[in-house]
């Protein structure tokens, strides 16, 4: 028997929970690295600070729990969206009352962290949701949706921060956050978790639970981690290192922010919906290639900037944000979707998706760090160079798994 429909609410709901779980890691991995940057902190001191979203590769650790256990009241998944929202919510807040400096930044990253991880749970019971209410099209849509959102969380955290501070000040900037955060746990508030139509097929292992090991067993899974890990090593020059890039050429922070904001939406609209279209005529294996090529190309470019002098031609920054943000989205929205086919023939989608997804964000985020402390040593060239051979090996892993 098929799941009803989502309705719009539910569609509104997904689509907030999916934007609030990515602008913890923008605020720490872009803005306050910017920031920082500008009043002189070092490279090798900022090269912590993509650690924040650690809970993001930990998260597989606890995701049988979060598909095992919940409150009857209050419904499977709700049970972990409510207090998840609530304290990410709260950890925005905070960050606004206090403001970003170089003074308050140690417990902006406290908070970061831990929103950070509030956000990795949710994220969790929020893909098992997709996985039980979602089919088919719906599903298809839902995907680029959950790339899509988080991505305009992230750039909203990171560059909207920094352009909403150039106009009206941090404290404002953070303040929006906080408000949007409250108006997504607000639509969770007000969602009822009906049962589902059916018992989920084969919801749980032969142990009558999900489990990590259920997915380490099956065959197919290394080969999804690996191409995981690689495309999100080659995704990271696009975005911070990047803008780091640019404020030591000399661009103001809110020149900074627009490319990274028009960034965002090249990565949502033709990444991630662009990819969408091009998955449902081509498949995903064919579009990840595409994507992962194009990102590349973008880290190419990077390099050939890395190696001029002030002032950077804005046209060749342009190019390479678009290249690199199109295949990010288009990338990582491909690489979920064969994710999520395999994830469905399981039974635990949720488990799954997470093993996956933590491998990707492990990646991000070791390479983050690595990239950082590759620039403060050998020059910004020597991490592009890294990236590009990264996506050479993620594009020759996929094709041996077609």
């Amino acid at each position: 028997m098929r799941p009803p429909l989502p309705n719009i609410r539910l569609w509104l709901m997904v689509a907030a929970l999916y934007f609030t779980q990515g602008v913890p890691l923008g605020l720490a991995m872009e803005a306050l690295p910017a920031m920082l940057r500008r009043d002189g902190a070092p490279l090798d001191a900022l090269a912590f600070l993509p650690l924040v979203g650690l809970p993001w590769v930990l998260k597989f650790l606890w995701a049988a729990q979060v598909d095992n256990r919940w409150n009857a009241r209050l419904g499977r998944r709700r049970s972990w969206l409510l207090p998840m929202q609530a304290l990410a919510t709260a950890c925005l807040l905070g960050a606004a009352l206090l403001g970003l400096s170089a003074a308050t930044a140690p417990l902006i990253v406290a908070l970061a962290a831990l929103g950070s991880l509030a956000s990795a749970t949710q994220d969790i019971a929020t893909d098992g949701m997709l996985a039980e209410r979602f089919e088919g099209a719906a599903l298809g849509r839902a995907n680029a949706l959950q790339v899509g959102g988080t991505m305009v969380g992230f750039f909203t955290g990171g560059s909207g921060v920094l352009m909403l501070s150039g106009m009206f000040g941090q404290r404002t900037a953070l303040l929006a956050l906080a408000a949007i955060g409250a108006a997504s746990l607000l639509l969770v508030v007000l969602w009822r978790e009906t049962p589902l139509a059916a018992p989920l097929p084969a919801a749980v292992t032969a142990a009558g639970k999900a489990s990590l090991r259920g997915f380490i067993r099956r065959p197919g899974a290394p080969a999804l981690l690996g191409i995981a890990f690689l495309s999100s090593m080659t995704a990271v020059a696009g975005y911070g290192l990047s803008k780091l890039l640019l404020v030591d050429a000399g661009w103001p922070l809110e020149a900074v922010g627009q490319v990274g904001m028009a960034g965002g939406m090249i990565t949502v609209l033709l990444g991630c919906g662009g990819g969408a279209w091009l998955i449902g005529r081509h498949g995903p294996q064919r579009i990840f290639v595409l994507g992962i090529g194009a990102s590349a190309a973008a880290a190419g470019l990077w390099l050939w900037l890395a190696a001029m002098a002030a002032p950077l031609p804005s046209s060749l920054v342009w190019l390479a944000t678009a290249l690199g943000c199109f295949g990010a989205g288009c990338a990582s929205v491909s690489m979920l979707t064969m994710v999520m086919q395999f994830a469905r023939q399981s039974g635990q989608a949720g488990t799954d998706m997470t093993a996956v997804q933590s491998m990707r964000d492990g990646g991000e985020i070791l390479t983050s760090s690595t990239l950082t402390g590759v620039a403060a040593a050998a020059g910004y060239g020597g991490s592009f160079t890294l990236g590009i051979v990264c996506a050479l090996l993620a594009m020759l892993l996929a094709r041996q798994r077609a």
